[in-house]
């Protein structure tokens, strides 16, 4: 498997519990493209509880600095810095008992029927 197709891997499967974790929607186009994206996209990923997202925000830290992109280039890759925060969406009802999200997760099954 190539650096590039691995990179993409480890970016896919970021998707998911970064939405999970932060709420935050990951732009794989943007984040090949745009490194200061990038880079707060990796800050997040290694700021995560989830042990998988460190791996990948190391792993793809590794592809990105040691890969074949960088590997020819003459000068040492600038190293990654603290970009503002992203953005978090208001937090959902932290304070909701386990009662109240199980009531509301069945009501979907009640409402609608015919």
């Amino acid at each position: 498997m190539s650096a590039d197709s691995q990179l993409i891997t480890y970016l896919v499967r970021m998707v998911v519990p970064l939405r999970r974790e932060f709420g935050v929607s990951l732009d794989v186009h943007q984040f090949v493209q745009d490194p200061a994206y990038a880079t707060a996209v990796l800050n997040k990923a290694r700021d995560s509880v989830d042990p998988r997202l460190r791996e990948y925000a190391i792993g793809i830290e590794k592809r990105m600095l040691l890969g074949p992109r960088s590997a020819g280039a003459a000068t040492q890759p600038a190293p990654l810095t603290q970009p503002a925060p992203l953005t978090q969406p208001a937090p959902a009802a932290a304070s909701s008992s386990e009662a109240e999200l199980r009531a509301r997760m069945l009501k979907k099954y009640t409402t609608g029927l015919r």
